[in-house]
């Protein structure tokens, strides 16, 4: 039987904060509670919650940027967390990260060609000019030109810098991007462009994502699959349909009624 591509099993990640008094212990923030979940190769799973519900908290642990109090991640069959670091950077050639703030994660010193470039160090050595036109053919694929490799963070909009970060996502031919809050920097209209890219790549290349996101309406066009979490721990999930449709748990029902206040269901 094939492993699923991500299965997230009772992880939880608890952060001591600092203490209010000496003699008292220091409290304990659960940023994540005892959270499993199953994504097959293929599909989208979103995960929504409100301001520190534990979104982020997840999206690092499952890239292994973080380590958790408790639980695993298997990517493809391999525990993340148990990988020493020459491993994990194997691993790494199949899960790649597109964040919040593109501008942020792109260096300004250099050209967007060289960023793009960077996470072709995890493959086998190749020829400058092979890396070259790699880059080219990836910043084609999500609708920017061979030439914009020399041009420089300031001088994109941010949706031309989003795609930025989908094409450095995408050279090393992942099967998984953990796409946290992508486009919510961005306006409507950008918004929407971008999510069609991300459709068109992820039918292009075969990639499935782990899309986080306070907006249901964005999870609802893109996602197969939904996952609630609120403080740190799920408190609904199944089929897109399925959850906002008949949203059975307080939050999920507060969330779907502010995205129907606001036009977007």
């Amino acid at each position: 039987m094939t492993a699923p591509l991500l299965q997230v099993q009772q992880l939880s990640r608890h952060f001591r904060l600092p203490r209010e008094r000496l003699a008292q212990p220091a409290p304990v923030l659960q940023a994540l509670d005892d959270v499993s979940f199953t994504l097959s190769a293929g599909r989208n799973l979103g995960v929504v919650g409100e301001s520190g519900s534990g979104k982020s908290t997840l999206a690092r642990l499952v890239m292994a940027l973080d380590q958790p109090t408790a639980g695993t991640v298997h990517f493809e069959g391999q525990d993340l967390h148990r990988l020493d670091a020459p491993a994990l950077r194997r691993a790494r050639l199949g899960l790649q990260m597109v964040f919040q703030d593109p501008y942020g994660s792109l260096d300004p010193r250099r050209p967007v060609g060289r960023s793009v470039a960077e996470p072709l160090a995890l493959l086998p050595p190749m020829p400058l000019a092979e890396q070259a036109e790699r880059v080219g053919a990836m910043l084609q694929a999500v609708g920017l030109g061979p030439a914009d490799a020399q041009r420089y963070p300031h001088e994109l909009s941010g949706g031309q810098r989003q795609r930025v970060a989908m094409a450095r996502a995408l050279v090393t031919r992942p099967r998984l991007i953990v796409a946290d809050e992508p486009v919510s920097a961005l306006d409507v209209s950008v918004q929407a462009q971008v999510l069609n890219l991300m459709r068109e790549l992820q039918q292009r290349f075969g990639v499935s994502y782990l899309f986080i996101s306070h907006d249901l309406t964005v999870v609802q066009w893109l996602c197969d699959d939904l996952l609630v979490l609120h403080h740190g721990r799920v408190v609904e999930q199944g089929e897109t349909a399925a959850v906002l449709n008949d949203p059975r748990h307080p939050v999920t029902q507060a969330l779907v009624q502010a995205a129907r206040d606001g036009a977007g269901l």
